[in-house]
């Protein structure tokens, strides 16, 4: 729909264009509520959990890589390598990284995982079978995309309460007049 923000599911459509267009929603939601921190905002955290924002980006952006790039086009994780080959923990931030090399990690991730789906659906769809193998089975393909919805479920809320520990930042959906960088 025309008044609709691009990252808004469908008011109708195929299975689908509704569970890409919940994950795209529930990117941009994240990604706004972690968006415009510097690395102490980014690397804060609440007396009752490890969690922070910026532990979020990095845990997500090898989500996507390993859901994405691994299990669905069967690629090279790139971001998940980076972050076990230099033993970081996905959740630490280190308190000497630029900020916007965080930011461009996730991004990065996402705008590869966009990719990715678009060629599922050309392909044909989410019934195809992912390099996820359990007991000479594998998952289909929407298993992995419904995986990472209940991921970000999860982490948008976290990101919710992280956020408005930081400077009051609260709402359920983005403005209608943001963008995330995958967007551009």
């Amino acid at each position: 729909m025309e008044n609709f923000p691009p990252w808004e599911p469908p008011m109708d459509g195929t299975e689908e264009a509704h569970l890409l267009g919940m994950l795209d929603r529930l990117r941009t939601t994240f990604r706004y509520k972690a968006d415009g921190l510097d690395i102490e905002q980014l690397a804060a955290k609440l007396p009752s959990s490890e969690l922070s924002i910026g532990g979020l980006l990095q845990h997500l952006a090898a989500v996507e890589d390993e859901k994405f790039t691994y299990l669905i086009a069967r690629g090279r994780p790139e971001i998940l390598l980076e972050l076990t080959a230099e033993g970081r923990d996905q959740f630490a931030v280190n308190p000497e990284e630029n900020p916007e090399a965080l930011y461009a990690r996730y991004d990065k991730a996402v705008l590869k995982s966009r990719e990715v789906q678009a060629q599922v659906v050309a392909a044909g769809g989410l019934d195809a079978p992912s390099a996820l193998e359990y007991e000479g089975k594998h998952a289909s393909v929407r298993r992995l995309i419904c995986d990472v919805i209940e991921e970000y479920g999860r982490h948008a809320g976290h990101a919710d309460l992280l956020r408005e520990a930081i400077d009051g930042r609260v709402g359920e959906d983005p403005p209608f007049e943001y963008r995330p960088p995958w967007y551009a």
